[in-house]
């Protein structure tokens, strides 16, 4: 059953609300992706977290609204959404191109002095640091984008011979990834939280040296998780995370 919450603000999603949990779980999805993406993770939050998504333009609850115009306007919006979230801790975890976003999210709250997430929490994306940050994504064009879906085995072939899925996916997924070949970081202070990546052994387009770079941006902890599977290992199988986090509570971190 889906019970998918949906607050006053369309960009967020709770997926697992648990009032009595200490900490909250912020997920920001990948590209051609959605705040259900993250749905199957609720099992695994028992009664430790809270599990809230945030939702971009042009899908789900903000299906009629405009695709985002670049990573820094969709990061302030989101950081002003953050007023709407739960009052306790937040771990922000981004995977692909949610990972950029949740860490220029970061980066607007740190600029704004406002309340920031205990730690960063990466999932199959090159560093800012690291140039090209679009390096392993392909061209825009239909064919490109098709195939690059179909390496990335995240869809199934049902969906990828389904022409009226990709007629409604394949926009979406063009405008996401134009995000990225636009995006420009610059280089400011370091954050101030510490920032825990994840890496598929058999990621062929996110390469280990890329999420190593990620190390550039941070002074505080950095740890590099590399798991096996590809490049949506931790979407589908997201043990590792839930381990780990319950490793930091354990230390009391």
């Amino acid at each position: 059953m889906n019970s998918l919450v949906h607050t006053a603000d369309p960009s967020i999603v709770t997926i697992n609300s648990l009032p009595s949990a200490e900490k909250v779980l912020v997920c920001f999805h990948f590209a051609g992706g959605s705040a259900q993406s993250f749905y199957k993770w609720k099992s695994h939050c028992e009664d430790n977290y809270e599990l809230i998504a945030f939702e971009f333009p042009g899908r789900g609850r903000r299906m009629r609204e405009t695709f985002a115009e670049s990573i820094t306007a969709l990061s302030e919006q989101l950081a002003a959404s953050c007023s709407q979230l739960p009052d306790k801790p937040w771990i922000f975890i981004g995977h692909s191109l949610g990972a950029l976003i949740a860490y220029e999210t970061v980066r607007c709250l740190q600029r704004t002095h406002k309340k920031l997430p205990e730690r960063l929490i990466i999932s199959a994306r090159n560093s800012p640091t690291w140039l090209p940050v679009s390096s392993g994504l392909p061209q825009l064009g239909q064919h490109s984008l098709k195939e690059y879906l179909g390496s990335l085995d995240g869809t199934p072939k049902e969906v990828l011979n389904n022409k009226p899925l990709m007629d409604m996916t394949l926009p979406i997924l063009k405008s996401d990834l134009e995000l990225i070949y636009n995006y420009e970081h610059t280089p400011s202070s370091q954050l101030p939280i510490p920032i825990d990546v994840f890496g598929g052994l058999d990621d062929n387009h996110v390469t280990f040296e890329a999420l190593l770079a990620w190390k550039k941006v941070t002074h505080q902890d950095y740890h590099l998780h590399m798991i096996s599977g590809g490049h949506f290992s931790l979407m589908d199988a997201p043990q590792p995370l839930f381990q780990w986090l319950h490793k930091l509570t354990e230390q009391g971190t």
